[in-house]
């Protein structure tokens, strides 16, 4: 391992310049580089603490648990925290990435981490996509036909979708485990992750009966990622916007609905963690959090589930 330059644990050289890669990806790396290590945040929280970080263990604890982000020089520290951690144990390990060029050079382990190629939208960059919507190569090349969509938000979440490879594997038992503890945790009938593609919600894991591939254009979940946060239907018999609903209006009834958008790496909100019934229920804001981290939690799933 290289050899640490004198005043690496001086807060200030770590504040840079020149963004290198997006605050999602960078945190993307952190987590990736704490489950792989199998390190415990709050010791990494102690490690950052003694490179001069200021944020409370619950905020270092939070970020790697996908539930809120730092600002660059904290993660930044919290990157060099994990990187020193790496060394002193000298683990055959990739290690977490800085924001910018300016401070990965002078961190001293610059020559420790691994490239990130990004695909050219910036969504996924350790593979390619197998499956692919509007033209879109397998090998990541854009047909001629997709070219004048490219600047599409929508055109590019679906890329994002896509990039995931998430559409090509399958129901998988890794996020059963997810949708099991948000059914049981709520005592709701059905709790589903849903994905949303252009024109489909397609239903990557889902406990109890409810749960189906659907046309986008009446899927509960395809509302859901329009928004940042949850969408909640306590009632939907009674709710003016979704009563004459045909999932409401006919089968399979649905009274009750909550959901909370599950995003990639980059932020592009690809899908849902939700939870359904058939008779309407309450749901306080102390639900809405717990779902929300549930959520969070899948979404981490995701990003480094795979990489493990």
């Amino acid at each position: 391992m290289d050899g640490h330059p004198p005043g690496r644990h001086r807060h200030y050289l770590f504040q840079g310049s020149g963004i290198m890669i997006s605050e999602d990806v960078q945190q993307w790396m952190a987590v990736q580089a704490l489950r792989i290590t199998a390190f415990d945040a709050q010791s990494v929280w102690v490690t950052y603490t003694g490179l001069g970080g200021t944020r409370d263990v619950r905020d270092v604890v939070s970020y790697f648990e996908g539930g809120g982000t730092l600002a660059a020089p904290d993660r930044d520290l919290v990157a060099h925290a994990l990187n020193e951690m790496i060394d002193d144990g000298e683990l055959p390990v990739d290690g977490a990435h800085y924001s910018t060029d300016e401070v990965t050079d002078g961190s001293g382990f610059g020559d420790n981490l691994r490239e990130l190629v990004l695909d050219p939208d910036g969504h996924r960059f350790d593979r390619p996509a197998v499956t692919a919507p509007y033209g879109i190569a397998g090998d990541g090349q854009q047909l001629d036909e997709a070219s004048e969509e490219d600047d599409d938000p929508e055109y590019r979440r679906c890329n994002a979708l896509y990039e995931t490879g998430l559409l090509d594997t399958g129901a998988e038992d890794r996020f059963d485990r997810y949708t099991r503890r948000a059914r049981e945790h709520f005592g709701v009938s059905s709790a589903s992750m849903a994905l949303i593609t252009e024109d489909r919600q397609v239903i990557k894991s889902v406990s109890g009966p409810i749960g189906q591939d659907l046309p986008r254009d009446i899927a509960l979940c395809a509302r859901t990622i329009e928004a940042s946060g949850a969408l909640i239907i306590t009632d939907a018999a009674t709710d003016p916007e979704y009563c004459d609903h045909p999932l409401v209006v006919d089968g399979p009834h649905v009274r009750f609905y909550a959901g909370y958008p599950i995003t990639t790496a980059d932020g592009w909100r690809i899908g849902t963690l939700c939870l359904i019934d058939d008779r309407p229920r309450s749901f306080s804001d102390d639900d809405a959090l717990t779902l929300q981290r549930m959520a969070l939690d899948l979404q981490i799933e995701i990003w480094v589930g795979d990489a493990r």
